[in-house]
């Protein structure tokens, strides 16, 4: 099977030794964004909203990277410091996904220093 990978500039770069996205299949599989900007400085210091946004405009941006969005997601994967801003999430990820919505895991995670990570699984039409 081959593999594709996708790079963007409108993405932060990545902050270890992976892809931002690689298409197999006809799936294309998005890494987990954070709220970091394109100079790798993560914002934690923000508030949950800003940080949710910023990592879903992150994971938006490598979506469009491989011609897609995130209205494309078929699995999405989030990883909150706190669970109990599932709430807060739910309301600002409506705005970024399209129905029928994907299936979706929550995980909560002992981050330092910021508040979300966000990753998913988008199919082509």
């Amino acid at each position: 099977m081959t593999r594709k990978i996708f790079t963007s500039d409108k993405t932060p770069p990545p902050a270890g030794a992976y892809s931002i996205a690689m298409e197999v299949g006809g799936l294309v599989f998005l890494a987990g964004q954070t709220p970091r900007d394109r100079d790798g400085v993560r914002h934690g210091d923000k508030p949950f909203a800003f940080q949710a946004r910023m990592a879903l405009d992150n994971l938006e941006a490598a979506a469009n990277a491989a011609g897609l969005s995130l209205k494309d997601a078929v699995r999405v994967g989030v990883f909150l410091r706190n669970p109990a801003d599932a709430k807060e999430f739910d309301t600002i990820y409506r705005e970024y996904v399209s129905d029928p919505l994907p299936v979706r895991t929550l995980t909560q995670s002992t981050f330092a220093g910021f508040d979300i990570e966000v990753d998913a699984v988008l199919a082509r039409r």
